[in-house]
C-alpha cells in the first residue's frame, strides 16, 4: 500500500488499482461503524470488512472512523479498511484530539480523481461536522459522492442541509450518509427538493437502520440526482450486521448514463470548432 498526505485534515491512501465491475452498474455503501465497536463492545474491524465485503460495493461510505485514537487503541481504520477491500481510500478529520481523529472515509474501486473537503456549520461546543465530496470515473462519466454525518439539532441539521445543497457540483451526485433525521424532517425536505431517495426502490424487508439490533429509525440515507436511475436499495440485516456497529449498512444500485457522443465518436477527428458537434447533433430530413 502507498499513502500521500494531500491536506492536514484528508489523505487519499491509493491501493493497487484492480478493474471496477463492468457496465454502468455502481453500488454504494453508507455504514456508520460506530468507530469499530458492535453491540458486544467489541472493537472488530475485521468483522465490519466482512460484513461490507459481502455486499460487493463499488463505493463505501463510512462514518465514525477512528485514526490514531487510544479508545480503539490507536488504530489506522482508514488504512485498514482500503486494504481489507482493496479500495481506494480518502479520510476526512472532523475532531482532532492529542491522540488521534475522528471523521468520514469514502472508499471506491474506481479511481478516485478528485476530492474535497467540506467543513459543515455548527454551533460552538459541539461535535464538528463535516460533508467529504469525492469524484470518481465510471466508464467515461465523472461522478461526485458526498459522505456526510450531520449533527444533532435540527437547526444545526437545517443550516448544513443548506452548506451541502450550495456546493452541489454539476452532473452525477450521490449524497450518503447519517443524516440523524428521519423522512418528512426539514434537512431531509430541502435534501428531496434536489435529490431522489434511493429508499423508494426498497426491495427488502428490513426499512429501518438503527439501532441495529431492533431498528426502529432510518436516519442514514443514500440519494441521487436524477442523471442517475435508481434500480434497487437495501437495508443489511445479517445476523453480523445486527452486532457489528449500532446501525445496519444500507446499499442502493444504481445506474450511471453513457458519456455523450462526441465528433470522434462519429468519425471526425482533428477538428475543435464547436459548430462541428452541434451540427453532427442536429436532426437531418
Amino acid at each position: 500500500m502507498r499513502s500521500l498526505t494531500i491536506a492536514a485534515s484528508a489523505i487519499i491512501i491509493a491501493m493497487a488499482a484492480q478493474p471496477a465491475a463492468a457496465g454502468t452498474f455502481l453500488t454504494i455503501m453508507t455504514y456508520n461503524i460506530h468507530h469499530g465497536r458492535g453491540l458486544d463492545g467489541e472493537v472488530d474491524l475485521e468483522r465490519l470488512a466482512r460484513v461490507i465485503r459481502a455486499e460487493g460495493p463499488d463505493v463505501v461510505c463510512l462514518q465514525e472512523v477512528d485514526r490514531g485514537m487510544d479508545r480503539t487503541d490507536g488504530l489506522d481504520m482508514p488504512a485498514f479498511f482500503a486494504a481489507a477491500l482493496d479500495m481506494e481510500v480518502v479520510y476526512q478529520t472532523n475532531l482532532r484530539r492529542s491522540e488521534g481523529e475522528y471523521g468520514n472515509a469514502t472508499l471506491s474501486r474506481y479511481p478516485i480523481t478528485d476530492y474535497e473537503d467540506w467543513s459543515l456549520p455548527g454551533p460552538e461546543g459541539v461535535e464538528p461536522r463535516g460533508c467529504l465530496k469525492i469524484t470518481i470515473e465510471v466508464d467515461g462519466v465523472p461522478v461526485h459522492v458526498l459522505n456526510t454525518h450531520m449533527g444533532l439539532n435540527e437547526d444545526e441539521r437545517k443550516a448544513q442541509a443548506g452548506s451541502i445543497l450550495d456546493r452541489m457540483p454539476d452532473g452525477p451526485v450521490i449524497l450518503a450518509g447519517d443524516v440523524n433525521e428521519e423522512t418528512g424532517a426539514p434537512a431531509i425536505n430541502a435534501f428531496l427538493e434536489v435529490f431522489q431517495d434511493t429508499f423508494d426502490y426498497n426491495t427488502g424487508d428490513v426499512e429501518y437502520t438503527i439501532r441495529a439490533d431492533d431498528p426502529r429509525r432510518r436516519i442514514d440515507y443514500i440519494l441521487a440526482t436524477s442523471h442517475l436511475d435508481v434500480l434497487s436499495s437495501r437495508v443489511i440485516a445479517t445476523e453480523e450486521a445486527q452486532i457489528a456497529s449500532d446501525h445496519l449498512p444500507y446499499v442502493a444500485a444504481v445506474s450511471v448514463p453513457d458519456p455523450p457522443e462526441s465528433a470522434a465518436d462519429r468519425g471526425v477527428f482533428g477538428v475543435d470548432d464547436e459548430r462541428v458537434e452541434e451540427a453532427l447533433g442536429e436532426e437531418h430530413p
